[in-house]
């Protein structure tokens, strides 16, 4: 059975989940040993989990096959997460064409890269050797001192020095393996020991090294060979999975069956900063045992003065199903009840255009009012000229919203509904969505969800819901009169 290594704000719900399938969980952090009760398995994992650098999802890196297994059983749990696979590989080793020597952007076939910091170019290079070190959206990081992995050793080829793993504890058989490598190794290469050599024979110490230094005369001979962008040594697969609301909510129940976990644990642990901290706090009075209702109660007093309010200001932060991430800008709060279900917000337009969809003039000054809320399906936002003209509604369905105290933020699910002046409205992109599903991004399941709020937004239309902002909405704005 596949061997997941796990870290991060999810790794108990994730662990709970994995066993729960069959998965072998291996080299456990100390945590996650003890409330598991499981003994320390130290193996090589098949796949390694880990959490995003913005907390919203994980990262999954491994062989293709194992990859597949992983992300099978995560969705058959958790049906709205968002599965982005990425057109490299992890620690693939490529040829690259320099397509922006300033910024070291490089093609390497399946997509551009970006070279690590700290690494050069040369004004007249036009190809080189990198390999992937790190994932970073769509344009991974490259290096150009690539290593290679072996069973008891890596090789750096293009980096001298000989270390030892600091597991290997025994003095004289670190200073054995040094000189043995000395012994094997071309100059101007280098190569670490890894722990397991220290139980190796000589014979299988040098078969390893040997053939890393064959892998590496391979790429040199394909790098020369090929003629444009392409890889010469296979890597991981990398799999970018978002984690929506539901998902988390789902991962804390999952996480609540083995050790004390408040309501929202997920959600608001991603809000990092004093609400995190106030999570871990609240789950240790719990595991003292505290009564859960009346930790729940100070945990939700604590939360609700640092959670926006009337007069906040907030962030915007829109996610396209792709991960780009667009900054909507900031908006002031105008509304808000006790749960944040009910939010009314204000954006002043700065730029010129046209509103997307809506094919309405954008000018500087116009006022965006926009109605959502936490868990909300759709941001519903009325654009008006600075005079008070109504010039359209567009209606963005999305993965329900998460509220932080200084950001509100969704995942896009590429339909939209828009209405205009004259009472007229359209259903916008619903192909996306539906190519979504085809390409494996979203589930049916999550697609189907989306449709039914496109039918609600309708609904709304119809019923007057929906439309040119009333007397309340402009007064809080600061106009006068009903709209135009």
């Amino acid at each position: 059975m596949t061997k997941v290594r796990i870290r991060g704000i999810y790794a108990t719900a994730l662990t709970k989940l994995l066993l729960d399938k069959g998965f072998i969980i291996v080299q456990p952090s100390l945590v996650i040993a003890e409330r598991f009760m499981m003994a320390p398995i130290e193996e090589e994992p098949d796949v390694v989990i880990s959490d995003r650098q913005d907390k919203h999802g994980i990262m999954i890196v491994g062989a293709h096959d194992h990859v597949d297994e992983v992300l099978r059983a995560i969705r058959g749990e958790l049906y709205d997460a968002i599965v982005r696979k990425a057109p490299f590989e992890m620690w693939a080793i490529y040829k690259g064409h320099v397509v922006d020597y300033h910024r070291h952007i490089i093609d390497i076939g399946p997509c551009r890269g970006l070279l690590a910091d700290g690494e050069e170019l040369g004004p007249d290079e036009t190809s080189v050797l990198v390999q992937v070190v790190r994932a970073n959206g769509r344009m991974p990081i490259l290096s150009r001192f690539p290593s290679l992995r072996g069973k008891l050793a890596t090789l750096r080829p293009l980096e001298p020095g000989i270390e030892v793993s600091g597991k290997i504890s025994n003095f004289e058989k670190a200073q054995w393996l040094i000189k043995l490598a000395m012994a094997i190794l071309p100059e101007g290469m280098g190569l670490k020991w890894r722990s397991k050599s220290a139980q190796a024979g000589e014979e299988e110490l040098r078969a390893d090294v040997e053939a890393l230094l064959a892998k590496w005369e391979g790429i040199l001979e394909g790098f020369r060979e090929a003629s444009g962008p392409s890889k010469l040594a296979p890597g991981k697969a990398v799999v970018d999975v978002e984690l929506p609301l539901r998902a988390k909510e789902h991962l804390d129940k999952l996480r609540s069956a083995v050790c004390p976990t408040i309501e929202g644990h997920h959600a608001f642990k991603t809000c990092g900063g004093e609400i995190a901290s106030s999570v871990e706090m609240a789950e240790k009075l719990l595991f003292q045992g505290m009564p859960r209702e009346q930790v729940q109660a100070l945990f939700t007093e604590v939360i609700k003065q640092r959670m926006p309010a009337i007069g906040s200001r907030v962030e915007l932060l829109h996610v396209k199903l792709d991960g780009t991430l667009l900054r909507l800008g900031e908006a002031e709060v105008l509304r808000a009840d006790e749960g944040l279900r009910d939010l009314m917000l204000l954006r002043t337009i700065r730029g010129r255009g046209f509103y997307d969809g809506l094919g309405v003039r954008k000018e500087p000054g116009d006022l965006a009012i926009s109605r959502t809320g936490a868990s909300s399906m759709r941001l519903v936002t009325n654009y008006l000229s600075r005079e008070g003209d109504y010039k359209g509604t567009y209606i963005n369905i999305n993965t329900p919203v998460e509220v932080c105290p200084r950001h509100l933020r969704y995942v896009d699910l590429e339909v939209d509904v828009c209405l205009w002046p004259d009472g007229s409205y359209r259903v916008l992109d619903e192909e996306l969505l539906e190519g979504a599903v085809e390409e494996g991004i979203i589930s049916k399941r999550l697609a189907e969800e989306a449709m039914l709020e496109v039918e609600k937004a309708i609904r709304d239309i119809e019923e007057g819901n929906i439309g040119p902002p009333g007397p309340e909405e402009l007064g809080l704005v600061g106009l006068e009169g009903e709209g135009g």
